[in-house]
């Protein structure tokens, strides 16, 4: 009995083995895939420069939050290899912020006064070999933000106050427009996370 029990545990040990050596084989079968893993790029594109976005938006400093986003994005994965140097790079990735707009969401009923404002940020992308030969664009990206503009709307028990800059006992001692101010940029770092995973997908991953 005591050999069945081992030969029965050593069974049981194999096939899980087996299943989890096999897993990454189905998925990528079944059209699912490790994001990040692959790419859709020629393969003589490994090396990828990014020079800082331009900005022609009235946001200051929103193009470095996108470039540092881009960079990180890029980075991440090790599909491509980031460069500092243009020279360096097999493609370029340029990227400007067209337009940074807020859009009023919520609103009180008797004063009309805004209970919450969406952030809208309009860009465009391209990559391009370094020899010009141009491997995607998308002209016509928008990305869109909610966020808190009194501080007696925002959840404070939201994953996204929660990765904020500002602590649940502060709302109360802050000032609405402080407490706008605030979440405003907690959006904008938001964004520009949405961006560079959008590119990203857009650029180099396969399609399905």
């Amino acid at each position: 009995m005591e050999n069945t029990n081992i030969t029965k545990s050593v069974i049981s040990t194999t096939k899980a083995i087996l299943l989890m050596a096999l897993l990454p084989f189905f998925l990528v079968g079944c059209g699912y895939g490790f994001r990040g893993s692959e790419s859709a790029l020629p393969p003589d594109v490994e090396r990828v420069f990014i020079p800082v976005v331009t900005n022609e938006s009235t946001e200051a400093g929103i193009d470095l939050l996108v470039t540092e986003a881009l960079r990180d994005e890029f980075d991440r994965y090790g599909t491509l290899t980031v460069v500092d140097k243009r020279s360096d790079a097999d493609a370029v990735l340029t990227a400007t912020i067209k337009s940074i707009t807020r859009e009023r969401g919520a609103t009180t009923s008797n004063t009309d006064t805004a209970l919450q404002l969406f952030t809208v940020m309009t860009l465009e992308a391209e990559l391009r070999k370094r020899s010009g030969a141009l491997l995607w664009k998308n002209d016509r990206m928008r990305v869109s933000k909610v966020f808190g503009a009194q501080g007696g709307v925002v959840v404070t028990s939201s994953a996204d106050f929660a990765a904020g800059n500002i602590g649940s006992s502060d709302v109360s001692n802050l000032s609405d427009r402080e407490v706008s101010r605030g979440q405003e940029l907690q959006a904008l770092e938001d964004l520009s996370e949405q961006v560079a995973e959008q590119i990203y997908s857009g650029a180099v991953l396969p399609e399905f």
